[in-house]
């Protein structure tokens, strides 16, 4: 097995340059002073809160993704290393590097595509994140305050950089490009390293790990869901070099060969967020159905009128009317038409609204089944038009609305729009909601009074004394007992 040392926490020697002086360039500057100065009791209540409900959807998540394929293969290269400084798998219960914990939770959390999304240009999906917030909270023996405050900086940096970054025209770069400066960022504070250090380790791991967009283009492969998770295990490894003394680039995105020019993104330094109403993570979206985010008005959509269709062979034609980040990634495609692979359908419209007319849902199980390569499911998709509409293209990206119209045989048309779906941080889950999405995905895994506790845990994220407390109770027993 191979080991690794622990982090030093000594004030290395970085020369000239002191541990709080500003670097030559001023966008690690700005991120270095805005996540050194923030602190658990700078957040209100309404973001600690957000932040809990949202914490509780992503371990679902993780539960659910847990027995993946993806997962299985990074639970087992996590399984080769030991750490001095050990983070703990969730489920598996496995102790390992922190990297590659954050590594291996990070897949598992991202895997169903069931998890939150920011709409920004590119869309993210920022509880990734919780990955390598759990992995040095753990790490360090901290508590549930630092996961919120770790949580809710990662949200604010990597939807920040969104919110504040364009490309030049005609580079698209995947959204882990984004996340691996959000988890550096992360990392970096909640292992208590100084400005300079904090620096230095979004230096390496920018300048080492630029992700391409055709991970989420054709038929799409496992590395879909393994590209953030891998972006905050290069991270963390950075952190854990910068904690020793190793440097990157002084200029790493404003120098003449660094980010900005090298990626084609241009950021504009605005300020993050300092009040309730603007934090970042309030915006964030939880999903109804594992599936695309575009794609969750629209499911709803066609739930909603199915009871109207006592026979489905009896429609003539369904119409989707969307907006263009929908149409572009799971409706116009050849993969959207004829998906493959689980992770091409549940990037598929038609597909999705197929499957939720057939069964009156999208379910985990419908892809566990192979419901994309059946002849009926398909010659359904074959009666889907997708197009981008006015008013949905109007409406994006506050609302994603989608427009469904079913053209029966006899020719009347059946009608309905749904604009904010279940989950939007303009349609919260209650309690009940969201125990009805968390449940199933923990079942297979946990007894019951295992999954109140660990419901319990989760409610109660801001007393929770060590962290380790929580992701124990994703292990089953019988795991702990063979741990």
């Amino acid at each position: 097995m191979l080991a690794l040392a622990p982090i030093e926490r000594v004030k290395p020697n970085f020369g000239k340059a002191s541990t709080q002086e500003d670097m030559p360039d001023r966008i690690l500057n700005h991120l270095c002073d805005y996540a050194l100065k923030l602190s658990y009791r700078d957040l209100p209540e309404e973001v600690i809160r957000r932040t809990k409900y949202i914490v509780m959807d992503t371990v679902g998540c993780a539960l659910g993704g847990a027995e993946s394929p993806p997962a299985k293969i990074a639970k087992a290269a996590a399984s080769e290393i030991t750490s001095a400084v050990p983070s703990t798998v969730l489920v598996s219960g496995q102790k390992t590097s922190p990297d590659l914990a954050a590594f291996a939770n990070g897949v598992m959390i991202r895997y169903l595509d069931f998890n939150d999304t920011y709409a920004g240009s590119p869309t993210c999906h920022p509880s990734d994140l919780l990955a390598p917030v759990l992995a040095v909270v753990d790490a360090t023996n901290g508590n549930g305050k630092d996961v919120i405050l770790g949580t809710v900086l990662g949200y604010e940096v990597l939807c920040g950089l969104i919110d504040a970054g364009a490309n030049e025209r005609g580079r698209i770069w995947d959204q882990s490009t984004y996340g691996v400066i959000a988890a550096a960022v992360v990392a970096a504070k909640l292992f208590g390293l100084n400005k300079y250090q904090m620096a230095n380790s979004i230096s390496l791991a920018v300048s080492s790990h630029i992700s391409l967009e055709q991970i989420r283009r054709g038929q799409i492969s496992h590395w879909k869901g393994c590209a953030l998770a891998n972006a905050s295990r290069n991270a963390i490894f950075c952190a854990m070099l910068a904690a020793k003394g190793m440097t990157g680039p002084e200029e790493v995105f404003e120098g003449r060969a660094g980010f900005l020019s090298s990626t084609g993104i241009r950021f504009e330094i605005t300020p993050f967020a300092d009040s309730a109403d603007i934090y970042r993570i309030m915006k964030a979206r939880l999903k109804a159905f594992p599936a695309g985010y575009f794609s969750q008005s629209a499911i709803e959509a066609i739930v909603n009128l199915r009871p109207q269709i006592p026979d489905l062979d009896e429609i003539n034609e369904i119409r989707l009317q969307t907006f263009p980040a929908g149409y572009e990634v799971m409706g116009s495609g050849e993969a959207n038409w004829q998906p493959e692979t689980r992770e091409s359908a549940d990037h598929s419209l038609p597909f999705v609204m197929a499957v939720a007319l057939m069964e009156g849902s999208v379910e985990i199980g419908h892809y566990d089944q192979l419901y994309y390569k059946r002849a009926d499911v398909r010659a359904l998709m074959q009666k889907i038009k997708v197009r981008i509409g006015e008013e949905p293209v109007a409406a994006w990206p506050e609302v994603p609305l989608n427009i469904v119209d079913v053209e029966m045989r006899s020719g009347n048309v059946l009608s309905t729009k749904v604009a904010y779906h279940l989950g939007h941080f303009k349609r919260l889950m209650t309690d009940e909601e969201q125990q009805r999405k968390f449940r199933p995905m923990a079942e297979p895994l946990l007894p019951k009074r295992q999954i109140d506790d660990l419901l319990a845990c989760l409610r109660r994220l801001d007393e929770v004394e060590q962290i380790s407390e929580l992701i124990s109770l994703t292990v089953a027993a019988k795991r702990q007992e063979e741990i």
